[in-house]
């Protein structure tokens, strides 16, 4: 017969956490995160023939921010190079012209990244271009085809708050945009939810993950000037491949059998996946398919849990477990459940989209007396 300290005792310290969806036809995204960011001067030749920035990681989404100078705006980008072999290509059609003071800016990127790059060499054409460059590094971005909008504005009026082009992205997209403004760039306007990387050389440089399906752009503070925008962006990884949610059929890209899986589900509800749009898979999911396989984004969402599961105490006094969680490691920590825990795992579904949680359990006998939190906390990110 054990006692009740040493039923305490047996409870296990630590617990399994597997975050998962209620559905396993959908995986979950990653969550992209910043790296680094790194300006590279004002220079002729573009920028000093070479940029040094911190060592590159494995699986990562390197961006490459490119504005030109002193009425250079008929230069073109050539090619992007670095040390250890990583493959640069321009972002569609990303390259943005004002033809008001002949300047211009464009984006190149390369995915999933060798590890080691620490100079990367920008050759224009022609040779000699004067001009500016400013570096991103991200993970959890899409190793396969991460690149999902482009957005050009052209020869835009004088303004002191220029706007980048507007994309219209699903949730959890990486939008990169940058403006080369004829004034100079003070800061972002205020409520903009854009991060102000940079500001070399009076020129705007800005990221966002987003947090919902919508339209996006940065808007910055500056001298009034003419301006031109361009701005991508990129879908997170996903084990269902570059085409993230929309991607019903896990192939990597969105296209027409994706929209015939989707009006399936439009014709028999049965086969809606529970967490897909809210299980609702009607015309407006098909339309969304519709829309990103015509490179128009993916607005479709998907529900996030966190599914928890821990050995359970062998002690015959154990009447079930509360769970518990917080957004710090160390509390304070919330209880989940209004009835002890019997049976496994626990399904968390009151998560939200770009958060980290902690979790804890205490174990409960059959006197009502409860032991300390497991640890260590079980931590879970919310793409």
């Amino acid at each position: 017969m054990y006692s009740k300290r040493t039923v305490l005792q047996r409870f296990p310290r630590s617990l399994i956490l597997i975050v998962s969806l209620l559905s396993l036809s959908l995986l979950a995204l990653g969550q992209i995160s910043l790296v680094h960011v790194t300006p590279c001067g004002s220079t002729s030749p573009f920028p000093a023939t070479t940029c040094s920035i911190p060592s590159t990681g494995s699986g990562n989404l390197l961006v490459v921010g490119l504005t030109s100078t002193s009425g250079t705006g008929t230069a073109l980008v050539a090619n992007v190079t670095d040390n250890v072999g990583n493959t640069y290509l321009e972002a569609g059609t990303a390259r943005a012209v004002d033809t008001n003071s002949n300047d211009m800016g464009d984006i190149w990127y390369a995915k999933n990244s060798l590890p080691g790059a620490t100079v990367l060499t920008i050759t224009p054409n022609p040779t000699g271009t004067a001009g500016t460059v400013v570096i991103w590094e991200f993970s959890g971005a899409d190793t396969t085809a991460p690149l999902d909008q482009t957005a050009v504005l052209d020869s835009q009026a004088a303004t002191a708050t220029p706007s980048g082009a507007s994309v219209t992205v699903a949730a959890n997209e990486l939008v990169i945009s940058i403006a080369n403004v004829q004034g100079h760039v003070t800061s972002m306007v205020g409520g903009n939810a854009f991060a102000s990387d940079s500001m070399v050389s009076g020129n705007g440089w800005a990221h966002l993950v987003t947090s919902s399906a919508g339209s996006y752009a940065p808007q910055w503070n500056s001298t009034s000037g003419t301006y031109c925008s361009s701005t991508v962006s990129f879908v997170a990884s996903s084990s269902a491949g570059g085409g993230g949610v929309c991607d019903l059929n896990h192939d990597g890209v969105v296209n027409v059998v994706d929209v015939q899986l989707a009006t399936n589900m439009d014709l028999n509800p049965t086969l809606c996946p529970a967490n897909l749009d809210g299980g609702v898979c009607g015309q407006t999911l098909v339309q969304q398919i519709v829309n990103a396989a015509l490179g128009e984004g993916c607005s479709a969402t998907i529900n996030y849990s966190v599914s928890l599961a821990w050995t359970a105490s062998t002690s015959p006094n154990i009447a079930g477990y509360n769970v518990y969680r917080g957004t710090a490691s160390g509390g304070p920590y919330t209880q989940l459940n209004s009835s002890l825990v019997t049976t496994f795992p626990f399904i968390d579904s009151t998560v939200t989209a770009g958060q980290i949680y902690y979790y804890v359990a205490t174990a409960v006998d059959t006197s009502n007396n409860q032991s300390a939190y497991s640890s260590p906390p079980a931590p879970a990110t919310i793409p």
